[in-house]
């Protein structure tokens, strides 16, 4: 076939790929389709598109200790505002509708699938994760999407459930079931707090029998009205923990020089920030560690992170720039404007 046939071919595809999600609605989510073996070959900024997913990218080593049982292997990403084009009643989604401020049809929603389950399998470095979690996802059917998009060999569990918050976003965690068995799990609504996203509390049992408790957490904003508000949160987080958490992981929004590392130093956590960049989200071309991992000193637990420059961009004019969906409501057809994180976790 010559060049003309496979462009048209191409757009075929799209076409019949951004109908297929309007026509079909929220019966397309429960069959695997079209959308679902459909695989991109562009390469994105760091060319992980097609090496990133089949465990070939630079960063695709990783050492998880001798003791591979007693080694997990963890993965956190903000994946920036992870809607679908479908209304979904009480949410405020409207921005993220076909007619809405973004735009947001079917075409920008699968290709976003696809560019968060490549960066996925790029923070995971060829490796099937032992739990990944993420945040700013609108809904159990968005996750399903997700699930189709990322390597076959990922045969995870999931754990989610819709949560009060205004801007109809969660968090949400993956885990390997041939890895780890959960034991209890909670979800933990900050006391006090305007209706807002729930942190996910799981305590595991790892291959070898011991247990670990983990925190996943999406803590207020930078644009809350007071720098304390994310420590009120994790203060009434961790007062609602049983045992408190081994460690914790998310978007704390908030470096380790503000009120919230103050409380978690407080509370004998020990930070875990990525040591290969500065921080995970560009703001005015610098990186900032709104994304993190601590550990509490006592646990029998350590860990380690580092941040995965998929999407990371940087100029001698503008520095460093996380090539996200949008900035501002200008498409800009990346997958978030934060840097997923890998984790690994080991038995001290």
């Amino acid at each position: 076939m010559g060049g003309l046939g496979l462009a048209l071919a191409g757009l075929l595809v799209i076409g019949v790929f951004a109908v297929e999600r309007r026509v079909i609605g929220a019966a397309e989510r429960r069959v695997s389709g079209l959308a679902s073996g459909f695989r991109t070959r562009w390469d994105d900024d760091f060319g992980q598109s097609v090496g990133y997913y089949f465990g070939r990218g630079p960063h695709a080593n990783i050492i998880l200790g001798s003791g591979r049982e007693d080694s997990l292997l963890f993965v956190w990403w903000n994946v920036q505002n992870l809607f679908d084009t479908l209304p979904n009643s009480g949410e405020r989604d409207r921005d993220f509708l076909p007619e809405g401020m973004y735009r947001w049809n079917s075409l920008r929603y699968y290709s976003k699938l696809y560019a968060v389950g490549r960066g996925l399998a790029a923070a995971a470095g060829g490796h099937i994760p032992d739990a990944i979690g993420v945040c700013e996802i609108e809904n159990a059917d968005v996750l399903d999407d997700l699930e189709r998009r990322w390597p076959p060999a990922w045969r995870l569990w999931r754990l989610h459930r819709d949560s009060p918050d205004q801007r109809g976003i969660d968090v949400a965690v993956w885990y390997n079931p041939e890895r780890l068995r959960v034991d209890s799990v909670a979800w933990i609504h900050p006391e006090g707090n305007h209706p807002t996203r729930e942190a996910l509390w799981i305590r595991f049992k790892t291959p070898s029998g011991k247990t670990l408790t983990w925190l996943w957490a999406h803590l207020p904003s930078q644009r809350a009205p007071s720098p304390e508000s994310r420590s009120r949160a994790i203060q009434t987080i961790l007062k609602q923990c049983s045992p408190m958490p081994d460690g914790i992981t998310g978007d704390l929004n908030e470096g380790l020089d503000g009120p919230l590392a103050s409380e978690l130093r407080r509370q004998n956590f020990a930070s875990r920030y990525p040591s290969n960049y500065p921080g995970t989200y560009a703001y005015r071309g610098r990186l900032e560690a709104l994304d993190g991992v601590w550990i509490q000193k006592s646990a029998p637990w350590n860990a380690s992170s580092q941040a995965i420059p998929f999407g990371l961009q940087k100029s001698p004019s503008a520095g460093y720039q996380v090539k996200g969906s949008f900035q501002g409501t200008r498409y800009r057809g990346g997958a978030s404007d934060h840097l997923p994180l890998r984790i690994v976790v080991a038995a001290k």
